[in-house]
């Protein structure tokens, strides 16, 4: 398994102290809210990679987490080992500070660190400097010996176009000295399988993702809540081409205050649910499965994505060669959404079985994409009919007329019936189980559809009222 994490475009990273405004100029240059901003120092843990394109130019913005000197905090240390690994990989680095304060002990640190290995590649920037004495206190930063300072607000955009003009300038000149065309060709986009990790704060999602990659990509750490953004990272898994995205744990919104920080990574981790192909749940084996597990795993199906379901922590769990088979079967006697979700034990610590991870994973993406034969689909469906028919409905005989596929990156299957309204859950239920009795689709979200029936004019045969598309 061959990995690469590092964007194939230019890199251009934004680093300094925490709260100096660098996710808030992370969301200005990208013209949207990707970074969770707040004003309690140290919201950005991990490296957030975004692409971008300024006058034609793209390249690959980097948020970074506050360097914070010379403390030795578990956290605080690991920042500062994925800024490293930014500032080290970047074409244009962006260092921080901030108008208000003047320049603090800590700038002075860090300027030193720049001064010594990337002084060429950085650009001083003097953020929050949208006051009218700006133009007189922004040259005193000179002194930093990082050369000219760029005076801007992210949060009005004042001063980020001229910004963004010396970034791609710089690009240019780095394009023209290494000897390639002055036009630059536009990189298409990295077309893989987007496979989300989720679940419930410390399940264990960034180790896994690390172990993936085989880099810490992301920081882990024992204390729930490590991390609060959702991060791609392009994985290379044989032949196959796939974005990770780590997102953060996912609490009961009833504990989470809608002014607090949590409220946002909750949301960002719903949004990583929604543009995501796969979704692997991550549950800590110690834990067990909760209600919160399976709020999430809902939510995965009302987004009609796949899922794999993963115990993690497995090394650590006292068993025999019956543990996970008793594990399985107590997961779906308690939870019946579990009947037909695949899944696999492993320990992202020390990578037992990471690898069948991602087989578990082929295997759902290849199911979710299986259409069946429409005359086989439709006469199965008639014999299930006649040896279980419907319940009776005082009034209304619901009668199947037929069925079929329709078009969706979901299996959804379609009944034409009469009185479609009256279709009775139990019996919804059963048809469902059939469908996946028969056709395998373990892991996907399968959907079911009742319509009436319609006659086309001028005949008797029976057509579908809409067409064979169906609302995502």
């Amino acid at each position: 398994m061959d990995t690469n994490a590092l964007p194939p475009l230019p890199v251009i990273s934004i680093v300094g102290r925490p709260n100096v405004g660098k996710s808030s100029l992370f969301n200005r240059i990208l013209r949207k809210r990707i970074a969770v901003v707040d004003d309690v120092a140290g919201v950005t843990r991990d490296r957030n990679y975004m692409k971008t394109v300024w006058n034609g130019v793209e390249f690959t913005l980097v948020d970074t987490g506050g360097l914070i000197p010379n403390l030795r905090e578990a956290i605080p240390e690991a920042i500062h080992e994925q800024v490293d690994i930014a500032m080290r990989e970047s074409a244009v680095i962006l260092f921080m500070v901030e108008l208000g304060t003047g320049i603090t002990d800590f700038d002075q640190i860090i300027a030193r660190q720049l001064r010594r290995s990337f002084a060429s590649r950085t650009i001083l920037v003097v953020n929050k400097a949208e006051s009218a004495k700006a133009v007189y206190e922004v040259p005193s930063y000179m002194q930093l010996g990082l050369g000219k300072p760029y005076a801007t607000s992210a949060l009005h955009g004042k001063g980020v176009g001229d910004l963004l003009d010396e970034i791609v300038a710089r690009i240019n000149d780095d394009i023209n000295s290494s000897g390639t065309d002055d036009e630059q060709e536009p990189m298409p986009e990295i077309d893989g399988l987007k496979v989300a990790i989720v679940g419930r704060p410390n399940a264990g999602k960034s180790s896994l993702v690390n172990k993936l990659l085989k880099q810490n990509r992301m920081i882990v750490d024992s204390k729930p809540g490590t991390t609060r953004d959702a991060i791609d990272s392009l994985l290379d898994f044989g032949d196959k081409k796939i974005i990770l995205i780590d997102t953060a744990g996912l609490r009961k919104k009833a504990r989470v205050k809608k002014n607090d920080l949590e409220y946002y990574s909750n949301m960002r981790a719903i949004d990583s649910i929604g543009r995501c192909d796969i979704c692997v749940l991550v549950i800590d084996v110690n834990v067990g499965m909760g209600v919160q597990d399976m709020r999430i795993l809902r939510k995965i199906f009302e987004e009609r994505k796949g899922v794999v379901v993963v115990w993690n922590k497995w090394d650590i769990l006292e068993k025999d060669h019956k543990t996970f088979d008793n594990l399985v079967a107590e997961a779906r006697e308690e939870y019946q959404e579990l009947k037909n979700v695949p899944m696999i034990s492993l320990s992202a610590l020390t990578g037992q079985r990471v690898s069948s991870l991602m087989d578990k994973v082929f295997e759902v993406e290849e199911r979710m994409g299986v259409n069946v034969g429409g005359a086989e689909f439709e006469n199965l469906v008639f014999d299930w009919v006649r040896a279980h028919p419907h319940p009776v409905t005082p009034g209304s005989e619901v009668r199947f007329l037929g069925a079929k596929q329709v078009n969706a990156t979901f299996p959804c299957f379609r009944f034409f019936v009469t009185h479609p309204d009256m279709i009775n859950p139990g019996y919804e239920r059963f048809l469902a189980n059939k469908i996946y009795e028969k056709y395998n689709f373990c892991g996907c979200p399968l959907v079911l559809e009742f319509r009436p029936i319609a006659r086309k004019r001028g005949g008797n045969k029976i057509d579908d009222v809409d067409n064979d598309n169906v609302d995502m």
